[in-house]
């Protein structure tokens, strides 16, 4: 009897979050998408969050990956 904890569950518990994280963000940036060429979201106002959005983006993704290479051992 094998009493070890199996991995292979834990992997794909992350990975589920993951891709429901990723819908949820798509989804999100296609709603934005739509709100600015309908013109709800004038853009003027969405270009000067926009460079400020894809820089904080940058950086979680290379947090991400970092934390993800430090976890792997």
């Amino acid at each position: 009897m094998n009493l070890e904890p199996q991995r292979a569950s834990e992997i794909r518990g992350v990975g589920g979050t993951a891709r429901v994280l990723a819908t949820l963000a798509i989804f999100t940036l296609a709603a934005i998408g739509i709100l600015v060429v309908l013109e709800v979201i004038p853009r003027s106002a969405f270009a000067d969050v926009a460079g400020k959005a894809a820089m904080i983006a940058g950086i979680c993704v290379i947090s991400v990956v970092a934390i993800g290479f430090l976890s792997r051992r």
